[in-house]
């Protein structure tokens, strides 16, 4: 085993998952913006001991990434320019994978980018996707090896990395380097049906490659820590220290003087997430369609925010034959927030869910909502959510038709979500990236504690 001379403790974070996702979409899902607000958090970006880094598909070197481009995901105006950036810089790591070894990770969608990678046309990727003439790229730079001082952090984007596992041994075999792994959910473990089978192979294969080298688990929610628990001791797997890591409440910029309570009597009904069997769409369908027979006119819209998921071809039929339902499939986080702030309530009826953002960021926006009690989802509303059955249709429908026709009765859910937003004390992605830096022994000021 190899250790460095340089005593410094490092903090390498992985972005290969988020370079990967940006190549091919371009706006983030749940596990994407916890990435993002994470690396982007105070307590991160002061800290001159954190790297960024990504590895080519299939390959064991880690190369730079550029903070500052990282932190232009989050800025309206540069967003564009950043993400056509990240495809030039996921470009140019393919030609930099050793040999065949693009092919223990890549799948039929990576040929292109293989192809323009040898091509050496990551310029032109960047000026066609930035809609702006090419320039040079620089060249990648090769992270120095870390040691057995330093931590390596994934931040949980594991399920199409087929190569993650034999890397990530690799490395620690190396160069003794800790590994910190984030893991949001393990929804496969009980219901594989809700996933593709490739995923469902891929990650557990993965996962419980990657389990015996990491020393420290951080998760998402209570409800995910102790299913990692179960998980690790029923496969025989070494048992290492789980960390909760809080999920920020402050992912959208609210104005502390913005007037909350002029959202009220907004004419839809908000439901945000993937369009997929998990998320029990198909449920709150049939519910609405219930309460249209019930109630008529007086049932709002519904505006479902979410993309194409495994085995949504049903669920989108259905989507777009359905009247007053509006599907929007590509939303910017400035409009998912406006989205938040004027809609009548949100719903979300999943099955299961590691955390539930959506849930979070309606009652962060004061907005009321109503949850299953699937999964993390009780914890992720903290007491300011109403709670119905996943299974039970008849009491969604109930929450529902109280809020649609008392007006009086929703206004006094808000006004119980902007007291407790006024006086509780709620974690914020800064209190994140102090839990994340003292997992790899560091302070907030970039010093060992």
């Amino acid at each position: 085993m190899v250790e460095s001379r340089d005593v410094t403790r490092r903090l390498l974070f992985d972005v290969t998952g988020l370079l990967h996702w940006y190549a091919f979409f371009p706006n983030p899902s749940g596990i994407q913006r916890v990435t993002e607000k994470l690396l982007s958090s105070t307590a991160v970006q002061r800290n001159e001991r954190v790297e960024f880094v990504t590895r080519s598909l299939g390959g064991d070197e880690l190369y730079r990434v550029d903070g500052g481009t990282l932190r232009d995901l989050q800025d309206p105006l540069r967003r564009r320019a950043a993400t056509a950036r990240l495809r030039a810089l996921f470009t140019t790591t393919m030609r930099h994978a050793r040999r065949g070894g693009p092919t223990s990770d890549m799948a039929i969608v990576h040929v292109p980018y293989f192809l323009l990678g040898r091509a050496r046309l990551a310029p032109l990727v960047e000026a066609w996707f930035g809609r702006r003439l090419p320039t040079a790229l620089p060249p990648l730079e090769v992270v120095q090896d870390p040691g057995s001082q330093d931590t390596f952090f994934n931040p949980g984007d594991l399920w199409w990395q087929k190569h993650y596992a034999p890397f990530v041994l690799g490395l620690k075999a190396r160069t003794g380097v800790k590994i910190v792994q984030m893991i949001h959910d393990l929804f496969f473990i009980e219901r594989p049906d809700w996933a593709s089978p490739t995923f469902v192979r891929t990650f557990t294969s993965t996962f419980g490659g990657a389990a015996p080298g990491v020393d420290r688990w951080l998760t998402n929610s209570i409800f995910v820590k102790e299913q990692l628990g179960v998980y690790l001791e029923s496969h025989s797997l070494p048992s290492r220290p789980v960390e909760v890591l809080p999920m920020g409440w402050d992912s959208f910029a609210v104005s502390k003087g913005e007037n909350r309570s002029s959202t009220v009597g907004q004419p839809f009904i908000l439901f945000v997430g993937t369009v997929e069997p998990r998320k029990n769409l198909a449920m709150l369908l049939d519910v609405m369609e219930d309460l249209r027979r019930d109630l008529g006119e007086r049932v709002p819209e519904l505006v479902v925010v979410g993309g194409y998921g495994w085995n949504s071809k049903g669920l989108a039929a259905r989507l777009w034959r359905i009247p007053r339902t509006r599907w929007l499939t590509r939303v910017r986080d400035a409009d998912l927030s406006a989205l938040y702030r004027t809609a009548l309530f949100t719903v979300s009826p999943s099955h299961s869910e590691g955390w539930g953002l959506p849930v979070q960021e309606s009652i962060a926006h004061g907005v009321p909502c109503i949850a299953s009690t699937g999964g993390a989802l009780r914890e992720s509303g903290r007491g300011l959510a109403v709670h119905f059955d996943p299974s039970d249709p008849a009491s969604l429908k109930s929450a529902m038709a109280h809020w649609i026709t008392d007006g009086a009765a929703l206004q006094r859910e808000r006004a119980r979500i902007a007291e407790a937003l006024a006086s509780e004390h709620f974690p914020t992605w800064n209190d994140a990236g102090q839990v994340l830096l003292k997992q790899a022994g560091l302070d907030g000021n970039g010093r060992d504690p």
